[in-house]
């Protein structure tokens, strides 16, 4: 294994202090340019209204969306009237409506006759495209950032999301019925991370870094204060979701990409019971699954959440499932092909949410999640038929809205997989298993991880204007644990740099345009 002098990780460190001091300064210039007095009013920083959506305010249930909609859904205009000076209070006339971003449903605009027959009938079109391209400082000849996922590609360019939606959110203000609905495709290289057993494992078939994938699609009923979705749908657990554009940094913690299914097929009904709490329960196909096909169960499961909001604007959000899983062991361990067993699974995730002053917010995210009878790496060696599997972490994370342009971030994660049975590989199922897909990523013996996962990333998010921002990050990761599959040398096949180290540097950047 190589070793890391001094004198090469302060090289690392001194040459990512030289971005991020760039990026600090650039922020510093453009905020002492601009005139303080336009940011006394909250309605005047979309860049705040954008964190109190997205950390304060109480999120629905049923989907990790902003309250406009989900990913990419534009923000309302504010609206307001100017403060008349004494003695001219007739001749002031109302502040016009701020200008929300641009989206694909104002193609549909009539001029001349001021309608929108998409937005008058109650739809919405949106999309939004994201590049990036990440610099890993040990330069790995297969050109994986080890287990850190969405920007997996080291040194090289990702059309990471190419987003297009289709909504029409339910609305029971003023009557008590009423159905919409919602489409949401992904071109790009994170779709092969979001793959679906029974859906994009049919539509994928070439093995290569960019695919198509389907992350919703599904009708939504509404009567008063009762939603129900009925089809595919993002999972609402965690604090990230699969749209990028909807998280601060685009690098995924490991309790998301690991620990976390990222969609469902089946229904789930959300209920308001005051201004204060949601709840929500419903029936599910599990994990990633979309009709039982290939490592999916035809089994059904249960999903419950429950969301409460305190007058100080914190939150706690809690989502639990259970459900039968692939278990990593075949039906006829004589045919790699059998279809896979299966077994009980159980994950429960907690977020909280607290506005700490104006500009600062807190976000504290809880997983944990266990599963019976698992093919887990500590079961082969110690050569029993399998075991139980357990995996959780916790994630906290500081925002400082320093201007409507400027937001800055840090995360620290430690994510445990107790058995080695989560981290490796980019499928959401089980890594160690071979699954109906042909999804590429990692090497299948960079798996089998005994141990503790830690990782921190720190950066800005840069709103260029409404609908471009900038996110650069740099992110430390490390492994503490037992790897037990070992490279082609007969040495660990360690999580970073081909197999080679225990810990990665990276600068993650990405560029997003929103429509």
């Amino acid at each position: 294994m190589r070793k890391i002098s001094r004198k090469s990780w302060l090289g690392r460190l001194t040459r990512a202090g030289a971005v991020f001091g760039t990026v600090g300064l650039c922020s510093l210039s453009t905020a002492w340019g601009q005139d303080r007095g336009a940011y006394d009013s909250e309605d005047q920083k979309p860049g705040a209204r954008y964190f109190q959506s997205a950390l304060q305010e109480q999120p629905p249930a049923s989907a990790k969306i902003p309250s406009e909609g989900e990913p990419g859904a534009p923000e309302s205009p504010a609206t307001g009237t100017a403060e008349a000076l004494p003695g001219m209070a007739a001749e002031t006339p109302a502040a016009a409506p701020e200008e929300g971003p641009w989206s694909l449903t104002s193609v549909f605009n009539n001029q001349r006759r001021g309608t929108n027959w998409l937005s008058d009938n109650g739809w919405k079109l949106g999309g939004s495209t994201v590049q990036s391209y990440t610099i890993n400082f040990d330069h790995p000849a297969d050109h994986y950032n080890g287990p850190v996922t969405w920007t997996d590609r080291s040194d090289e360019y990702q059309l990471n999301q190419q987003w297009l939606y289709l909504e029409r959110a339910t609305d029971t203000t003023t009557k008590d019925w009423d159905i919409g609905g919602r489409v949401d495709v992904l071109y790009g290289t994170s779709a092969r991370l979001t793959t679906e057993a029974g859906l994009e494992d049919n539509i994928n078939r070439q093995s290569n870094n960019y695919g198509l994938a389907i992350p919703a699609f599904y009708v939504e009923t509404a009567y008063k204060k009762l939603k129900v979705k009925w089809g595919h749908f993002i999972s609402p657990v965690g604090y990230f979701t699969v749209d990028t554009t909807q998280n601060f940094f685009n690098t995924i913690p490991y309790t998301y990409q690991y620990g976390e299914p990222f969609t469902h097929t089946g229904a789930l009904a959300t209920y308001t019971v005051n201004d204060n709490l949601v709840i929500g329960s419903g029936v599910i196909r599990g994990w990633d699954n979309f009709d039982g096909s290939g490592y999916g169960s035809r089994q059904l499961g249960w999903m419950g959440t429950a969301t409460y909001t305190w007058k100080d604007k914190s939150s706690l959000a809690w989502v639990a499932l259970w459900s039968q899983e692939q278990n990593g062991f075949s039906q006829n361990p004589a045919n790699p092909n059998a279809d896979p067993q299966h077994s009980g699974r159980y994950f429960q995730t907690l977020v909280y949410t607290r506005p700490i002053t104006d500009k600062i917010n807190y976000v504290a995210q809880s997983d944990f999640g266990t599963q019976s009878d698992a093919n887990t790496a500590s079961s082969r060696l110690a050569g029993t038929n399998g075991g139980t599997a357990r995996w959780y972490g916790l994630n906290q994370y500081l925002f400082y809205t320093y201007n409507e342009k400027w937001t800055w971030g840090a995360n620290f994660e430690w994510f445990r997989d107790e058995e080695g049975y989560r981290v490796g590989g980019f499928l959401p199922n089980l890594p160690n298993t071979s699954a109906s897909t042909n999804t590429s990523g990692l090497n299948p013996n960079r798996s089998g991880y005994i141990g503790n996962f830690y990782q921190v990333t720190l950066g800005p998010k840069w709103q260029i204007n409404k609908n471009m921002f900038l996110r650069p990050n740099f992110r430390v990761d490390w492994f503490g644990g037992q790897a037990t599959n070992t490279n082609a040398d007969g040495s660990p096949a360690q999580p970073y740099n081909d197999g080679n180290k225990r810990s990665q540097e990276i600068i993650a950047t990405d560029f997003c345009i929103t429509y």
